[in-house]
């Protein structure tokens, strides 16, 4: 238990929220270079709970950047180190790290009881990926982005006010484009793709993370502005620009969608989410992550095989397009994140008992909209 006299400089500042920090939880998603300055930010501050989320680990090239980390730990995972070694700086602090990718370690129940998400990441995937799952669960989420000279953080408020902005409502048609050049035309990961190394250095990190660390301030202690908005700081000139983010009426990520839809829990077969009373036949399902729903050699005519039915694509590369007895790529296969709940038990009857390998299913029904996350037992 830490004594008062730590937190003596903290409590006085005027206004700041000494309880309410004391009794927060952040999950932070990344533990490279802004993650760690944005955790150690976090425990100083003396933050009640602090997750780690990072399926990565530690390389040499992070020492230059990474607080936490030293020579020794290369090799280990980020996650673990890092919660290891901040939980030294305020050991009334809960620090823990996940090991794995957020997306299947973080779930929509836990992700609600945050009272922010940070995304410290560095591709443009999990970052949509993130901004769904919190504009779903109304969980504040803070992004940030670094290179050599400038910083990006932004704040959207999800939960604070309705008709806030996502990430995506400002997200440029070049960066749909950049992402889909890691995927084949059947929307295959492509083997041979390599992601661009963007340099940083710990100056721009340390910057991100201090201001990630002010906006969680503002999250909880009730002073976030009630909408989106982006901080662009120059590190070089020390110039900085703040703009606000409306929400864009066309956009590809919460266009129509819902924000908090009912969350409700079912196993994954397709048996338990289809074969009872839990949805009308003709609800429209979006899945989370799009699944493998069948496909066939163009040539030969040898089918996807079962073993890759219902299976999430982006566990596979596109090598599956080469058909094992013609040896071409002639193996078209059909990728899918839209279904009619009728026709997907209807379809895949013969893998009815099977797990349907996505996270959660946003199910439209005549009554609304329902959040299903899917999990291997439901307490």
């Amino acid at each position: 238990m830490a004594s008062a006299d730590r937190y003596d400089r903290l409590a006085r500042i005027d206004g700041f929220p000494l309880e309410r920090v004391r009794s927060a939880r952040f999950a932070v998603i990344g533990a490279g270079a802004v993650g760690n300055e944005l955790v150690k930010n976090l425990a100083l501050l003396g933050s009640g709970t602090i997750d780690v989320f990072d399926f990565d680990r530690i390389e040499s090239h992070n020492l230059t950047r990474s607080v936490f980390f030293r020579e020794a730990d290369v090799g280990q995972w980020k996650a673990t180190v890092l919660a290891d070694r901040a939980s030294a700086v305020d050991p009334s602090c809960a620090v823990r790290g996940f090991v794995g990718d957020f997306r299947d370690t973080l779930r929509l129940r836990d992700l609600a009881g945050y009272d922010a998400a940070f995304a410290c990441v560095d591709n443009l995937e999990a970052r949509i990926a993130l901004s769904q799952m919190c504009r779903l669960m109304t969980t504040p989420l803070v992004n940030t982005g670094v290179d050599s000279r400038f910083v990006s953080v932004e704040v959207f408020p999800f939960g604070v006010a309705d008709d806030n902005a996502c990430y995506e409502c400002h997200l440029p048609e070049s960066a749909y484009a950049r992402l889909a050049e890691r995927y084949s035309c059947g929307w295959l990961r492509k083997r041979a793709w390599a992601a661009q190394v963007v340099p940083t250095s710990p100056i721009t990190a340390s910057i991100a993370g201090a201001h990630a660390a002010a906006a969680a301030l503002a999250l909880v202690g009730g002073g976030s502005p009630s909408n989106a908005s982006r901080l662009l700081v120059d590190a070089g000139s020390g110039r900085s620009n703040r703009v606000d983010l409306p929400r864009e009426s066309r956009c590809a990520g919460c266009a129509g969608a819902p924000d908090r839809p009912p969350l409700i829990f079912a196993r994954r077969s397709v048996h338990a989410l289809l074969g009872g009373d839990l949805l009308p036949p003709g609800a429209e399902l979006r899945l989370s992550d799009p699944v493998i729903a069948g496909g066939g050699c163009a040539q030969c005519g040898t089918g996807i095989g079962d073993a890759y039915v219902l299976k999430r694509a982006s566990r596979f590369d596109d090598m599956l397009s080469v058909c094992p007895r013609c040896q071409v790529r002639s193996m078209r296969v059909e990728i899918r994140d839209l279904f009619v709940a009728r026709e997907l038990l209807a379809d895949h009857v013969q893998h009815a008992g099977r797990a349907l390998d996505t996270r959660f299913v946003l199910a439209d029904t005549a009554q609304g909209t329902l959040c299903i996350e899917l999990e291997d037992d439901i307490p």
